[in-house]
This record gives structure tokens, sequence and C-alpha cells, in this order.
């Protein structure tokens, strides 16, 4: 070989330089067109568009003009991924709005947006027949009455109010959904919780100040992991699980009068009761006087946080299949 230096990367085709382009944040790929001719316009094909706005670092106005003129430029046919992190400041309204639109009309697969500000978001967006997760942890109005996500299989909302209203319209138009996560907070609304999705696999909820004692029905069959988190505010009915392999439980107790701990208690049965045939369980936390059912199945236990002797012997007299337990005291672990 000869001892001249070959710039090896730059003589890669122009595909193969977009796609490792797209694997690094955006602004630094931008910053490649400054190298060389060839690399001037290689940027405007990746695949992965990253924009967090980091307050020490960017300035605002800055940012809205770099997003804007990259997502103006952006030629690519197929985009991967676009992910916009601005949480704790305030954007225009529209300016998501159209980042968003562009990258739906990009045929984006993955989208991931984190604003704190409510979104109007694009009619465009849920119709998209490209999309295949979705990431909304933003407050954004009601959805239109047609929803249609034919190859959406992740969903992760977080509802601030009603989740009637926005989520289930869009959990109602996934026909193939598998993951979903849903977090719902300050919402004193009575309807039932309904999930009868016969493609999802794995299912996280959280609920956060419900007052409401409402119901949680899960109708899903090959449903595989379950995670049920925050306050305890709903009556689990595990109408059809029969493929439940895994849950995991991590609910904080509020308890301010005696009819309230027995609500508590009454949740926390039920749900128990409902994930009683799981072969792997992790609880963080558990009512302490609660009756303990029978798992017949269960061979992995986990227990976070703090729990007495006798309750974690409880739990081994009433799995007589076990062969794993975990113990997480925090600072000790056994």
């Amino acid at each position: 070989m000869s001892s001249k230096k070959v710039d090896r990367l730059t003589r890669l085709p122009e595909e193969i330089r977009s796609h490792i382009l797209s694997l690094m944040p955006t602004k630094f790929a931008v910053q490649t067109s400054i190298l060389s001719k060839r690399w001037r316009y290689s940027w405007m094909f990746v695949t992965s568009l990253d924009f967090e706005f980091i307050p020490a670092i960017h300035g605002i106005n800055s940012f809205l003009e770099s997003v804007d003129l990259v997502m103006e430029l952006c030629k690519t046919s197929q985009l991967q991924s676009f992910r916009l992190d601005f949480p704790g400041w305030r954007l225009p309204n529209s300016r998501v709005s159209n980042w968003i639109d562009k990258a739906v009309r990009l045929n984006v697969r993955e989208l991931d947006i984190e604003v704190i500000e409510q979104v109007e978001l694009p009619l465009i967006l849920f119709t998209c027949k490209t999309l295949t997760k979705l990431r909304l942890k933003t407050a954004f109005r009601e959805c239109p009455c047609r929803v249609n996500l034919p190859c959406l299989k992740t969903l992760a909302i977080f509802v601030y109010k009603n989740p009637f209203l926005n989520a289930f319209k869009l959990i109602a138009g996934c026909p193939v959904l598998e993951s979903l996560y849903l977090k719902v907070s300050f919402y004193d609304g009575v309807e039932d919780y309904i999930f009868r999705i016969p493609t999802l696999k794995r299912l996280k909820l959280t609920f956060l100040c419900s007052p409401v004692v409402n119901k949680v029905v899960l109708d899903v069959p090959n449903l595989e992991y379950l995670f049920v988190g925050g306050t305890p505010c709903s009556i689990f009915v595990m109408k059809n699980v029969s493929s439940l392999v895994e849950a995991s439980i991590s609910l904080y107790d509020f308890t301010y009068d005696h009819l309230q701990k027995l609500t508590f208690e009454h949740l926390w049965a039920e749900l128990l009761k409902g994930v009683s045939g799981v072969k792997s369980l992790s609880i963080k936390r558990m009512s302490s006087t609660l009756h303990l059912p029978t798992f017949l199945n269960m061979k992995h236990l986990e227990l976070k946080s703090f729990w007495p002797s006798r309750r974690i012997l409880q739990f081994l007299e009433n799995s007589p299949e076990l062969k794993h337990l975990y113990i997480d005291k925090g600072m000790r672990r056994l």
C-alpha cells in the first residue's frame, strides 16, 4: 500500500456517510458540512433528527432558527426517527406543529415529542401510515374523530386531564399495537378504563393524584408484561390475561383516614389476585396488613424497598414453586 494518506471516510458512498451522520446528534452532523465540498450536503440525507434544547448551551432564538433550517433542507425520503426534547420551556405552537408536519411528510417511523407547552398536533399525524413508534409527553388538544395509524406498535402518552379526549382515541386507531405506556394525572372522571387490545404484549399504567375509584378492565389475551405504578385509585378487573408472564407493581399508599385505608386495601387485594398466576413478580411497596393470595406459578420474586421479615415469610409460604428471591432494602441487598 502507498504511504500516501487516503481519506477513506470521504470516499465512502453518499448513503453510507449519511447513515454514519445519522448516528450522532443532529447539530454535530450539520457541522460536518464545513469539512469539504463532498461533505457539504451529506447531512441533508440523515435518517435521524435529534433536537435537544440545553439552556446552558443554546439561545432560544438560535435554537428555533436552527431547527427551522434543518427541517427545511432535510432531503431524506425515509426518516427513521424525529426527537424533540424541550422540557421546561415554552415553544411557539406553530413552530412545533410545522416540524411534526414535515417529519410526517418525510415518512417518519419513530416520533418522540417532549414539550411543556400545549401543542396543536397537525392532522396529518393521526393518519400517518409509516409511524411505528410514538411518544408524546406534551399537552395537546382533543384528537380528531378519525385516527388511523396502521403500523404503530409502540405508544407512550402522558395525559394531564381526561384520557378519553385523546389517549383512548389514539389507542382505538392502532390496530397492531404491541406496547402501551399510559400515564394519567389529575383526572377526576368516572369512566372505566377498558383495554380491549388483542395485539397488546406490554402494558405500563401510571396513575397520579386521581381521587376517583374506577375500574381498569384488561381484556388483553396476548399480554405478557404488566406494570402498575403511582397511587392505587382503580379496581383492576382481569377479564382476559391468559398470556401474562411478568408483573411489576410500584404503588404509593396515601391514607388519610380509616375509610380510605380500607379502600386501598381492597384495591391492592384485587390487583394481587389478578396477577397471582404470573411466573415473575416485582413489588416495590405494599400495604402491611393485606392478605396475600397464593401464587401457584411464580418462580421469581423481587421485593424492593423495606419489607418486614414476617411479610417475606408470607410470600414464601404462598409461593410453592418459587425458585429465585431477590430482596432490595435500599442500602442492603440480600
